[in-house]
């Protein structure tokens, strides 16, 4: 019986004096099952009513408690590589052969994605017409139009902080934020800022490429002034080595300092492998959520995946705790090749991905 797949993972934020987060100064849990049990009280921010509007719609006023789900999910690239457009079991050549191309990358899914507040997703990769890569390594491009894939699969807001997102150069990122536009769909990361107001909330989203010289400075002066009006801030960092399940040390001092900054969830993308989940003075760093809809590859080696959700409850403006779960995913719905559309696991195969996945974030807490 898998703590991942029957519990929330339950962080509460601190009960001291002056409101200070739970775990300052204090040896960390013994386990990870420890770690996701962590009880306590809070002191948050005020929200103000600034930002856009999320599914769930209204002005910003307090509610007795207020309950605010955000799915995130991991990388995705809309296109293909290079070249590669309409080959054999390439993106597009799988999307020509559906009957409502635009709906079947997230029709696994998009259920759960339609029941949420919120989700969230790295886009990997320009939605542009131009046809010039300015990298002579992998470059992933589609169609401009392809942003209607995330709205048919109920993804609202992407981050484009990420090394892939310049492939065509800055005019190619200008077309993919262009077209993000046009389709309704937010974006964040390369000096944008998402806020938007969601059930009376104000949730900010910020993103950031790690390891680069800088990043921690403005990681953490942006998330302090964020935090000073939002009542919840969530933090995307671009990280870690590829195919490695393990965070390393630079992910785990930004991950921490985002948290001390006063960050209320860190999402990590990049090693396309899942990583562990920590939770760290009341809070859920999640270090990495794997691929999701993947078209730059068709052969994968790694189809594990998962649903990250974050339940935000927020009483008179305040954060009061957070709890999260982990909905189990293979990035195809077929095993002998990536046919694009995640679906989530059952039997076997999810148990194995939840044992996994708590051997890696029980590694964390030691």
């Amino acid at each position: 019986m898998h703590t991942l797949s029957l519990l929330f993972l339950v962080c509460a934020l601190a009960s001291c004096a002056g409101g200070e987060r739970d775990g300052a100064g204090q040896s960390g849990p013994s386990s990870f099952v420890d770690a996701l049990r962590l009880e306590s009280a809070s002191d948050r921010r005020q929200p103000n009513t600034s930002g856009g509007e999320g599914k769930g719609k209204g002005q910003a006023e307090e509610f007795p408690e207020t309950m605010i789900t955000v799915s995130a999910v991991g990388d995705c690239a809309l296109g293909d590589l290079r070249d590669g457009a309409g080959a054999p079991g390439s993106f597009s050549a799988e999307l020509a052969l559906q009957s409502d191309p635009m709906a079947y990358p997230f029709s696994g899914v998009s259920s759960v994605l339609a029941g949420d507040d919120l989700t969230i997703a790295n886009l990997e990769g320009a939605l542009t017409n131009r046809r010039t890569p300015i990298t002579d390594g992998l470059a992933i491009r589609g169609r401009p139009d392809y942003a209607a894939i995330l709205t048919r699969g109920h993804v609202e807001l992407v981050g484009l902080a990420n090394n892939h997102s310049t492939d065509y150069g800055l005019r190619g990122l200008r077309d993919t934020r262009r077209s993000l536009e046009q389709h309704g769909i937010g974006h964040f990361g390369f000096g944008t800022i998402d806020r938007r107001v969601i059930r009376g909330v104000l949730v900010v989203n910020l993103g950031y490429i790690g390891g680069r010289d800088g990043t921690m400075v403005r990681m953490v002066r942006d998330i302090e002034r964020e935090s000073k009006t939002a009542a919840i801030v969530i933090v995307s960092l671009h990280w870690g080595i590829e195919l490695i399940d393990v965070p390393d040390m630079t992910q785990r001092r930004l991950g921490h300092a985002a948290v001390r900054a006063g960050a209320d969830l860190v999402l990590g993308h990049h090693p396309h492998v899942l990583q562990g989940i920590e939770a760290y003075r009341g809070r859920h760093i999640v270090y990495s959520l794997g691929n999701f809809v993947f078209g730059a590859n068709s052969q994968p080696r790694h189809t594990q995946s998962m649903i990250y959700q974050e339940q935000f409850f927020v009483e008179q403006g305040r954060l009061k705790r957070v709890e999260g779960r982990v909905l189990p995913v293979r990035i195809s719905s077929t095993t002998h090749r990536n046919d694009f559309r995640p679906q989530l696991l059952e039997g076997h195969d999810r148990t194995r991905l939840l044992a996994r996945l708590d051997r890696l974030s029980a590694a964390l807490a030691r």
